[in-house]
């Protein structure tokens, strides 16, 4: 499948493939072709199931902050006081580290996962196919991010580790935990600590948001060639690619290590839904 500049229009201000993708193959050329045009390799990815769920994180998804402005920050503070007798270590634990943690576990953040691995993005997007849902993939270039949102001449992805960065750093990525009126206008991307198998598994990374509410969109449509963009996938076409992923290697095993993971390989496998 030849991809051009013309395989591509606008879609919310975002750039959106026009015939809709069948394939692990028509995936593959598309990517290498937004390669060529952001001249950088290493992106990041993020599949969902629905070509109408938007970048934006739970904690906006489901505008808590309109039941209390402190919102956020309470449901940090219970789930801190209140998780540490399942975390033998968690006296260890960054700020940084709590919030990851609550993230994997289901508390609504604004973190948005995304993973380095473009196969595992496209197997979240069609993990369960369904035919009444276009599957998509985000692809953004992070660094791209970074030199628009704090106009820099060479992007940087941010360590949450404190102990190896800098003060300067550590002072960029402190705003961020700051409310939602003191936080950036605009997201950062920061990469975690391997703090459990399912976080090096799944290659995570993610974009820790600031006080606006759809700022990917606000990006793009500022940035005329803006580095981010959508790839949309047939939905007759995702149990197909669930197959072929599942030849290539990429599967809930894969992804969720441990028994939950292998149970459902091996009801996929004898195809028992």
């Amino acid at each position: 499948m030849k991809i051009t500049r013309g395989s591509f229009k606008r879609t919310a201000d975002i750039r959106t493939n026009v015939p809709l993708l069948n394939n692990v193959r028509g995936y593959l050329a598309a990517l290498d072709y937004l390669y060529n045009q952001f001249g950088q390799s290493d992106l990041w990815y993020r599949g969902v199931s629905h070509v109408g769920y938007e970048l934006i994180p739970k904690v906006y998804r489901d505008r808590l902050w309109e039941r209390h402005e402190n919102f956020e920050w309470w449901l940090v503070t219970d789930f801190t006081h209140r998780a540490r007798r399942f975390i033998p270590d968690s006296h260890s634990y960054s700020d940084w580290e709590w919030y990851f943690t609550m993230q994997h576990y289901g508390m609504p953040t604004r973190l948005l996962d995304w993973t380095r691995g473009s196969l595992i993005a496209l197997y979240f997007a069609v993990r369960e196919p369904s035919r009444g849902h276009i599957p998509c993939v985000y692809v953004l270039n992070p660094y791209w991010i970074d030199e628009v949102v704090n106009d820099v001449e060479e992007g940087l992805i941010y360590s949450t580790d404190i102990d190896t960065i800098s003060d300067e750093h550590c002072r960029v990525l402190s705003a961020y935990l700051d409310s939602r009126k003191q936080a950036p206008a605009f997201p950062l991307c920061v990469e975690p600590p391997a703090l459990n198998d399912r976080i090096h598994a799944q290659k995570s990374v993610f974009t820790v948001h600031g006080k606006y509410l759809n700022a990917f969109r606000i990006l793009a449509k500022r940035e005329k060639n803006a580095q981010i963009a959508k790839l949309r996938f047939a939905t007759g076409a995702a149990e197909h690619i669930k197959q072929e992923l599942g030849e290539m290697g990429i599967t809930e095993g894969t992804l969720f290590p441990g028994l939950e993971g292998l149970v459902k390989d091996l009801r996929f496998y004898r195809g028992i839904d």
